[in-house]
């Protein structure tokens, strides 16, 4: 379970909504890695960030400032609206190839998609069944060829009946083919990741979020089981490294992420594939420091052995 709550953690960040594993982060995994790349961002021919817009024709520009509307309210000029049929059937595409471990699949739908992330793709095997998309909405991205999408639907849990309903977020953008992607990276690009932060004030993506957040809610009290599995991860901690005294090599079980603090929040500074080995420095919790290039790192411990 300790394995699963890492892998969600740094695979899924683009769940949006709370609970004891769905935290508002920075996407989707991988994102969706959305889960972790190169940092390198994308080719000319994908281009996921706007120049910025030209006074006087952004509704939002400063030029705009002390129009007084006559007292309206003024009009919401980046509503939630439902995806079209293309992003609809990206999306759809994509969760159907997560859910079958399909990377050849998923290299079509994302861009930036790292060994490490198929890696990690692969191994939610023994916790994921798979991914159901109920409906699909966008608001306008940071320029005219993006969109920042949210997808509701659930995912199945393995060995669990119910389904969790979900809320994933995820950044699209047209590639030079004309055709729409799902951007990777969120993290390395710092202008597309504040404004989908952003938008979580949006009283429309607030309203979406919250009932998502009852239904998911809801689901656990009809389905014990489904509680269980959700609320009890972590709860079942594997000790195989925490014994370890300091200097101990431990061998990678599976690939993850090497963070610059002894959390699952923190940055990630890196990356360790399956049969890597590393020499434990100290131990904070369940974490692991380790030297990485120079660097402290910390590795969860449940990914050690």
């Amino acid at each position: 379970m300790d394995n699963f709550r890492e892998w969600l953690s740094d695979n899924l960040r683009y769940f949006m909504l709370g609970g004891a594993i769905l935290v508002i982060v920075a996407v989707l995994f991988v994102g969706v890695r959305a889960c972790v790349g190169s940092g390198k961002g994308t080719s000319d021919g994908e281009q996921t960030t706007a120049q910025d817009n030209d006074q006087g024709t952004d509704p939002s520009s400063p030029e705009d400032d002390g129009e007084t509307n006559d007292g309206k309210k003024e009009e919401d000029t980046n509503p939630l609206e439902d995806g079209s049929e293309e992003i609809t059937a990206l999306m759809n595409s994509y969760y159907k190839a997560l859910g079958d471990k399909d990377i050849t699949a998923l290299r079509t739908v994302v861009n930036n998609l790292t060994p490490s992330d198929e890696s990690k793709i692969t191994n939610a095997k023994d916790y994921i069944e798979g991914y159901q998309v109920s409906n699909v909405y966008t608001k306008k991205g940071l320029d005219d060829n993006s969109f920042v999408v949210y997808t509701r639907g659930s995912f199945v849990c393995k060995g669990i009946d119910t389904p969790a309903p979900s809320l994933w977020s995820s950044y699209v953008v047209k590639d030079s083919d004309n055709n729409y992607k799902i951007l990777g990276d969120l993290e390395q690009n710092t202008q597309v990741s504040e404004y989908m932060d952003s938008l979580k004030s949006d009283e429309d993506v607030q309203n979406l979020t919250a009932e998502v957040q009852a239904a998911y809610e809801q689901a656990q009290k009809d389905d014990s089981a489904l509680a269980q599995f959700l609320n009890g991860l972590g709860e079942e901690v594997d000790t195989s490294s925490g014994t370890s005294a300091d200097g101990t090599t431990l061998t990678v079980t599976e690939g993850c992420n090497v963070r610059a603090e002894a959390s699952s929040d923190s940055d990630i500074i890196g990356g360790l594939d399956a049969g890597d080995q590393v020499v434990k420095v100290a131990q904070e919790g369940d974490w692991i420091q380790i030297d990485y290039d120079g660097e402290t790192g910390y590795v969860y411990s449940g990914l050690l052995q």
